[in-house]
């Protein structure tokens, strides 16, 4: 789930600031882009919480966000963030020609994705809580 929470962030933080959030491309693995270095960070986690003491510096900043915020992003399970992410324009150029289980370590560019999320923000305005949820409930339903 980290990894598409980070495709998200990256994407809708780039469309609104119109540069990426931080510079690590992703790859479009089977279950969805992966940041690989962050993956290999994280790895030993798998689905278990990350707590670490390694991990202290980000004490306190689970209020960076609001609440609605955390709603918004933090309502969906891995599994429906992967949906969404495998009917994104991004995504299906990168996975062109692979089956769906079929492994891949093709590039899923930055400029890519916010060039995708910058068209979203026009058509949804996903810079405010409803646009963004509009957003999200068109691509479940195109997944349906």
């Amino acid at each position: 789930m980290l990894q598409k929470l980070l495709y998200f962030i990256q994407g809708v933080y780039s469309a609104l600031y119109g540069r990426p959030i931080f510079e690590e491309d992703c790859r479009a693995w089977v279950h969805g882009p992966v940041y690989p270095e962050v993956y290999e960070l994280f790895r030993d986690f798998k689905y278990n919480p990350i707590d670490d003491a390694r991990f202290a510096l980000l004490e306190g900043t689970e209020d960076a966000l609001t609440d609605d915020e955390k709603r918004t992003f933090g309502m969906y399970g891995g599994k429906v963030l992967e949906r969404i992410t495998h009917n994104e324009d991004p995504w299906m150029e990168a996975r062109k020609g692979y089956g769906d289980s079929i492994p891949s370590s093709e590039l899923l560019p930055k400029e890519r994705i916010m060039k995708y999320y910058i068209l979203i923000n026009q058509k949804y305005g996903i810079d405010t809580e409803d646009g963004l949820r509009t957003y999200i409930h068109d691509m479940l339903d195109k997944a349906s």
